[in-house]
């Protein structure tokens, strides 16, 4: 590797600096994405990224959970709204490429996984054409031994130049930095929630949050002390946790501390 392919200090520090504003965001996955995304952009010199999280399942295939982008180019965001929709991934080269690597973190411009050949017929490229987008520079790291995936995609416009060995080094070096943090302090929308809880869960929840001991929540909510030592089991197995200690730490972390009293507004809504 030539010396102009080796990354900077100037490079390192500018990721961990993106990086670190990440984890201020840390809470909101929305918003950790978007200033991940708009920093990728302004430290690798290109105007177009996209991003988000997903499960990497058996045979192949890739599930969708959150997808965000970031650029001043309307018709880049409504072609990735599109692409999203018309859901061919399965179809498209440089996914199905991506789904074959092993390896925790893989980092690869477009041409390392695609032939021009290939990529010029798929049908992946006729949306890219139509988003103005050619070149790629994709990162996929894996979060999570259950299939957990983050992926980040950074884009040039038709007719620009492909990305360098040093920008490849540079994402991959961000990517593994960043990775490590997601699920961590940087909240995963892999991780569970209490979205899709039983409301008898979601009611055994929120008491647990406001302090309650199981003898007070079972009393609270009519429940006889072995259905309420259940449902807590099942809470702590739902969110890996083993105490409410644990519990309460996680819920502060990934939803805020007005997290539970909305829960308990529930509660009282449903009485």
């Amino acid at each position: 590797m030539g010396k102009s392919n080796l990354l900077r200090v100037q490079d390192v520090r500018d990721a961990c600096r993106v990086i670190g504003e990440c984890r201020d965001l840390g809470a909101d996955p929305a918003l950790w994405h978007q200033r991940m995304l708009e920093g990728l952009c302004r430290i690798i010199g290109t105007p177009l990224a996209s991003g988000g999280e997903g499960w990497r399942r058996r045979h192949d295939h890739f599930q969708q959970i959150s997808a965000f982008d970031s650029g001043t180019d309307r018709c880049f965001h409504e072609g990735l709204i599109t692409y999203r929709r018309a859901n061919v991934l399965g179809a498209d080269p440089l996914f199905c490429a991506l789904r074959c690597t092993p390896s925790p973190l893989t980092t690869r411009t477009r041409r390392q996984l695609v032939s021009d050949a290939v990529w010029y017929a798929s049908i992946g490229y006729e949306y890219r054409r139509l988003m103005g987008t050619d070149h790629q520079l994709v990162s996929v790291y894996q979060v999570a031994d259950t299939g957990g995936v983050s992926v980040i995609a950074l884009q040039r416009a038709v007719g620009e130049r492909d990305f360098t060995p040093r920008e490849q080094t540079l994402l991959n070096f961000f990517h593994a930095e960043l990775g490590r943090l997601i699920g961590r302090s940087l909240v995963s929308a892999t991780e569970p929630s209490p979205e899709g809880l039983s409301p008898r869960l979601s009611q055994t929840l929120a008491c647990l949050l406001e302090g309650d001991s199981e003898k007070q929540v079972a009393a609270r909510l009519s429940l006889s002390r072995d259905t309420t030592h259940q449902y807590v089991t099942a809470l702590y197995r739902h969110f890996g946790v083993q105490s409410r200690a644990q519990l309460l730490a996680y819920a502060l972390k990934r939803a805020g501390v007005g997290w539970p009293k909305a829960m308990i507004a529930e509660i009282e809504n449903r009485k």
